[in-house]
């Protein structure tokens, strides 16, 4: 039986056998050779999430009390995106054949089953490329969200695989000058591989000071947040020019005991914006109906084909499937290595 891995509370991963069901006529089932979790947003879910806390209306779009008590922990897959080999297709399969490379959404494991519509060709991208088109979407998404053009100062706060795409797609975009902030020096490095013109250490400098230094005592048009930091959110406020934009895209802070809205952010008049790429919370794409979801995911993917994007370097470490158990809580929980962690199979 073919084996996926998971887990329960993020302390300890191990492999688990799993059965596919029959494969349907519309269907296609792939080996997988190549695989990613999304580090961000599934910590955030295994540690605990505002859906522990509350229940979420979806008519009244908000949050209320939750009335039920929070489960025990459960098993839990973990990944995000995969690539792999058709290995079998259903009968009335018309777009992929058996030996295509693939990839798409889903969990870490060997063998993956989905409707013919879920793949993507991976044609010339590297798997590395690959798994950083989701990363790259959100990222694509909050650059346009900023509304970053030709000849904008930009800083990006955070330089995990989000961070990291964001330099990317903000100087495909035209940013004039791009910093990077985070205490990781294996992220500025590499975010200034890719384009950065400086990168900060937020513990050993006054982040918003050094920017407006770097800006002739300006500040950037545009920050984009991406750490779910309070303290990185106060920075991206401190660091702006008159009457900037700040894009917030994660989850968070929970905690924002570091964030002073009495501050910058009331002398200087920003406008914060809240990007989210994902079209499961029900929200159009701010340049709706001329942009979709679907449209912006395919953008990004483009951008990847034309050598405009990659995921190079981004991709760090890569682990063998078998020794990912073992390795894995170790860097979900001290990333001082780690970018985006890859699975090779």
């Amino acid at each position: 039986m073919p084996k996926e891995i998971v887990t329960k509370t993020g302390e300890a991963f191990w492999f688990r056998e799993y059965t596919l069901p029959p494969l349907q006529n519309d269907e296609v089932r792939i080996q997988v050779t190549f695989a990613a979790p999304k580090h961000g947003t599934e910590l955030k879910a295994i540690t605990g999430s505002v859906f522990d806390r509350k229940r979420w209306d979806k008519t009244l779009r908000i949050f209320l009390p939750k009335e039920e008590p929070t489960s025990p922990p459960t098993e839990r897959t973990i990944g995000n995106m995969v690539v792999g080999t058709v290995i079998e297709v259903g009968a009335n399969v018309e777009r992929w054949k058996v030996g295509d490379q693939v990839f798409g959404y889903g969990p870490v494991r060997e063998i993956h089953q989905a409707k013919e519509t879920h793949w993507h060709a991976l044609g010339t991208l590297s798997p590395s490329d690959a798994v950083c088109t989701d990363p790259a979407h959100v990222a694509f998404v909050a650059v346009r969200d900023g509304n970053i053009r030709v000849g904008d100062d930009v800083a990006i706060f955070g330089l995990g695989a989000i961070g990291q795409m964001a330099v990317q797609v903000a100087r495909v975009a035209g940013a004039h000058a791009v910093f990077g902030v985070d205490p990781l020096a294996i992220r500025r490095d590499c975010a200034e591989l890719y384009g950065a013109k400086a990168t900060f250490d937020p513990t050993v400098c006054d982040v918003g000071l050094a920017i407006k230094q770097a800006t002739n005592g300006c500040g950037v048009d545009v920050s984009v947040e991406t750490s779910g930091s309070a303290s990185a959110l106060h920075e991206a406020i401190r660091c702006l020019r008159q009457c900037g934009t700040v894009v917030h895209v994660p989850w968070g802070p929970q905690n924002a005991t570091d964030l002073h809205l009495d501050e910058e952010f009331h002398l200087n008049r920003p406008t914060i914006v809240g990007s989210q790429a994902w079209e499961g919370w029900g929200n159009p794409d701010r340049s709706y109906p001329l942009w979709t979801p679907q449209r912006a995911f395919e953008t990004t993917i483009e951008l990847f084909r034309r050598k405009l994007l990659s995921g190079a370097g981004v991709v760090n470490p890569i682990l063998s499937f078998a020794d990912a158990p073992s390795t894995l809580a170790e860097l979900f929980h001290h990333p001082e290595q780690t970018i985006k962690v890859g699975i090779q199979f």
